[in-house]
């Protein structure tokens, strides 16, 4: 299942799709061309003759609604020798939906990881090799400095993700709880939420104890949302293992794609109204329909 750790910086990008122009503009400083537009764009990369291609995130650039400029996003905590094939895939495809120049950017909170990443893909094409950009511990800004605007809120949201290992990662925690304060308070408390979903126990201890010591705009919100999600992701989650179990026992085949779907699917509701279907529909298509 889809987890709080890879989904952080995605969510960020699908909040506020010009985060993801940030990120390639002004962190990596990759030229981006003018545009009057930054909206969200699917993250399927399919083609109708392969297999599923679904990119983490991708928001596309656009000027009098014309694709100017796409960003692809996507988040790497473990090495994986089928990334070697899926990025340039997506590169590739994504470049062709939109017909614009577009760019791949990994975003890797392990410096090995990181490194790994950032080597070039060799694609058999000589002279031709692809290279993700990566945004790793090595290059990613540390900022320790609230503007009291909460403009930076989502770059100093991931950043307490890639810098989750730092010894300074107190003072990072810190400096990203006062940048949501200006935020309305669902949004302070959905990126407070995504904080402490996203960090491994020892980081998401000195968070806690942060949140202890001072009082925010976004905290009762936050407690509030956290006590509900809960009881609804646990009814999902409950019946979307009772849907795979009904798929599996029946033998049918599954995608990826729509493991992924099922999985990620909050809505008790309509996994439900899935289940009801399972038990006789043809394929997982059909189920899904």
């Amino acid at each position: 299942m889809t987890t709080h750790i890879h989904d952080t910086p995605l969510k960020l990008c699908r909040n506020k799709p010009q985060f993801a122009v940030e990120l390639a503009a002004e962190v990596l400083g990759i030229p981006v061309p003018d545009h009057d537009q930054v909206l969200p764009y699917s993250e399927s990369a399919t083609d109708p003759e392969v297999r599923d291609l679904n990119a983490d995130n991708v928001v596309v650039c656009r000027e009098e609604g014309a694709a100017r400029f796409g960003i692809i996003v996507e988040v790497q905590r473990g090495k994986d020798g089928e990334k070697v094939f899926s990025w340039p895939a997506y590169h590739a495809n994504i470049r062709h939906r939109i017909q614009a120049p577009v760019v791949l950017i990994v975003v890797c909170p392990k410096p090995s990881v990181a490194r790994w990443a950032a080597d070039t893909i060799d694609t058999g094409q000589p002279d031709s090799g692809f290279r993700p950009l990566v945004l790793g511990p090595g290059n990613y800004p540390k900022l320790t400095e609230p503007t009291g605007t909460g403009d930076l809120a989502e770059r100093m949201v991931l950043g307490t993700l890639v810098h989750e290992h730092a010894p300074d990662i107190e003072e990072l925690l810190s400096a990203a709880l006062a940048e949501l304060a200006p935020l309305p308070a669902e949004e302070g408390a959905r990126y407070a939420e995504y904080m402490l979903g996203q960090l491994s126990e020892q980081p998401r201890s000195i968070l806690e104890a942060l949140m202890q010591n001072e009082t925010y705009p976004y905290q009762s919100k936050l407690l509030t949302s956290r006590e509900a999600r809960g009881r609804t992701e646990g009814k999902a989650e409950g019946k979307a293992e009772a849907l795979l179990g009904v798929i599996e026992a029946r033998g049918l085949q599954v995608s990826e794609n729509q493991r992924r779907r099922i999985e990620t699917c909050d809505d008790p509701a309509q996994l439900q109204a899935w289940v009801k279907r399972a038990v006789q529909a043809p394929s997982v298509a059909d189920i899904l329909d």
